[in-house]
């Protein structure tokens, strides 16, 4: 099971990488066509469908990495127990809004399945549903790391996830 979640953690990366290339390179086509007086109407609706997938994805990745933003400065001289009783705690919070994320998500999702973009002939849903389901991939990493949390916090062991941070 470790090994397939160590796959899709890597399979997750590369497509976020590979988003957000495509983006930067077709926000870059777009310009140079506009200079040369022949825009591309399309790439805006396509970027901002990239756009969201790759911020949505590569804030799983930071999270699982733990690269989010944080403030420590009133915790770091804290004992490490009460540190991580308050990880725990906020992990806690964290978790509950990706399942509120989950369920608001779908249903924005289905709300606006029958929204379409501007210029291509899919609907707007495909956007509005990089929020629910990244969410759900946030979610499984919230639980590992609560999982690990707690281990510390029982004497169970400190071994990190993926990428070594818990």
């Amino acid at each position: 099971m470790k090994k397939l979640y160590r796959g899709f953690c890597k399979l997750e990366e590369i497509i976020s990488c590979v988003f957000f290339f495509s983006m930067v390179l077709l926000v870059f086509l777009s310009a140079i066509a506009r200079l040369i007086q022949h825009p591309l109407a399309w790439s805006i609706d396509v970027s901002q469908l990239l756009l969201a997938w790759t911020a949505f994805l590569g804030a799983d990745v930071a999270f699982r990495r733990g690269k989010l933003v944080g403030l420590d400065l009133l915790t770091r001289k804290m004992p490490h127990r009460v540190q991580d009783g308050l990880t725990l705690v906020i992990q806690v919070l964290i978790l509950i809004a990706f399942i509120i994320f989950i369920i608001f998500g779908f249903r924005l999702s289905a709300d606006s399945w029958k929204r379409a973009f501007q210029t291509l002939p899919i609907s707007y849903s495909y956007v509005t549903l990089s929020l629910p389901v990244s969410s759900v991939f946030m979610t499984v990493t919230a639980i590992l790391k609560i999982r690990e949390t707690v281990k510390r916090l029982t004497g169970r062991g400190a071994a990190g996830m993926e990428g070594g941070n818990a």
